[in-house]
């Protein structure tokens, strides 16, 4: 059993390359033009070339209804390892928190290049710990042999320490599949296309047509409600308050709802009567979503700007989604959810959501951290699914210098957290 605990890198100051040395004047041939700063920004993000494909695993979800293979990678809970292993500590003398345990036996080469992952073996177990600072265990083969559930430090503290939206000492619990593709460093992998692009792809049965109807009755509904309390105040406190730039705006908005809504508005919930008295389960002829979106999307463009009914009347799946959980699931458990919505959600929570091992990391917009020389080890984005999401990052991050890391050594490096805002 190897284990490896170390800081994350500190890196160099943001732009701090180019400030004036103290009590000199800067002379015009040396001062920088945007165009400088910019392929430095792009150098320290380890962007200065062209990066070719490089193969990654994408860590990806289990369905919840998917019970029937062994669970052997999974994303939060706790690790499994030997009883007399040493659990990692933070800078501060306190414990790490556990993120990921991934199979290695799990990771398949890439089929494109037949590469498997650089650095590691082919058997045994990486264990990824993160706080202010990181921890990569590499487990054998005969430490798995001895793995139990290991339980948690008395010092372990809730991951809020940190930033994140939970009380809890760990991030949830979920089992993972990896999978191997050629990264491109455009995010979504090539082999997994978007499910949700169109309507058709994932209103598949009258169940989830029924609630999706619903959900656009009752945004329209809630939207003509508002807009005739609005106009009424308008007519009522005369012309001159249209002059101001957000009244004219939501004077036309209010105005084509209730023009064009209230017909749209039928429409869906006869839509909606029609699928309540089908089968819920029963597949969907595609033609008649194609029909219904036909008609909602007529209204969407003569919505002129983003009111909260135009997205929807296109298909909106995270409004589904969120609608779902709220009527549905708690905790994760989504064994409540009816029959007929359950393809729905699998095919949400096994979707891309950002969480790979190795690959090309997209390029951080706002992050200042000096890359330059080093590889991305593992990436999880903020998902509410494991708990990973917090208030001003999109996600986190382990970095490596290259060599090293083709080497299987993952100190010293970087953890990253990716900046939002």
């Amino acid at each position: 059993m190897t284990a490896t605990s170390n800081q994350a890198g500190e890196g160099k100051s943001m732009f701090g390359w180019f400030k004036k040395p103290s009590g000199m004047s800067r002379k015009p041939e040396t001062a920088h033009t945007g165009a400088d700063i910019a392929a430095e920004f792009m150098a320290r993000a380890g962007w200065e070339e062209p990066v070719a494909p490089t193969p990654g695993w994408a860590l990806l979800l289990r369905s919840p209804y998917d019970t029937s293979k062994v669970v052997t990678s999974w994303l939060g809970g706790i690790p499994h390892a030997p009883t007399d292993f040493s659990w990692p500590m933070d800078t501060d003398g306190k414990p790490l928190h556990f993120i990921a345990q991934i199979d290695l036996a799990s990771l398949q080469p890439e089929p494109e290049t037949g590469l498997r992952p650089p650095g590691l073996p082919e058997q045994g177990a990486l264990l990824v710990f993160v706080g202010r600072s990181y921890a990569c265990p590499v487990l054998s083969v005969a430490d798995m042999g001895r793995a139990v559930p290991l339980s948690l430090p008395d010092q372990l503290e809730p991951i809020r320490k940190h930033g994140f939206f939970s009380d809890k000492p760990v991030f949830s619990y979920w089992p993972i599949d990896p999978v191997a593709f050629l990264d491109t460093g455009s995010g979504r992998p090539p082999f997994l296309p978007d499910p949700f692009e169109h309507p058709r792809n994932w209103i598949i049965n009258w169940g989830i047509a029924a609630l999706e109807a619903e959900i656009v009755i009752e945004s329209l509904e809630r939207e003509l409600g508002f807009g005739r309390d609005f106009l009424a105040r308008l007519q009522g406190n005369g012309d001159g308050q249209a002059k101001n730039r957000v009244i004219e705006s939501k004077t036309a908005y209010y105005t084509v709802m209730a023009r064009s809504a209230p017909p749209v508005v039928s429409a869906m919930k006869a839509w909606r009567e029609a699928a309540l008295s089908k089968p819920p389960e029963a597949l969907i002829d595609q033609a008649q979503v194609d029909e219904v979106f036909t008609a909602r999307r007529i209204l969407h463009d003569k919505i002129e700007e983003n009111y909260p009914p135009k997205s929807l009347l296109l298909g909106r799946a995270k409004a589904f989604w969120e609608k779902l959980c709220l009527s549905y699931s708690q905790e994760n458990d989504f064994s409540l959810v009816p029959m007929a919505l359950q393809p729905f959600v699998a095919m949400w929570l096994t979707d891309w959501r950002g969480h790979r091992l190795f690959g090309l990391e997209p390029p951080f917009p706002n992050n200042g951290e000096d890359r330059r020389g080093q590889d991305c080890l593992i990436s999880v984005a903020a998902d509410r699914v494991l708990n990973t999401d917090s208030e001003h990052e999109y996600g986190m991050s382990i970095w490596c210098p290259k060599q090293r890391l083709m080497k299987g050594q993952f100190e010293p490096g970087q953890f990253i957290r990716h900046i939002a805002v």
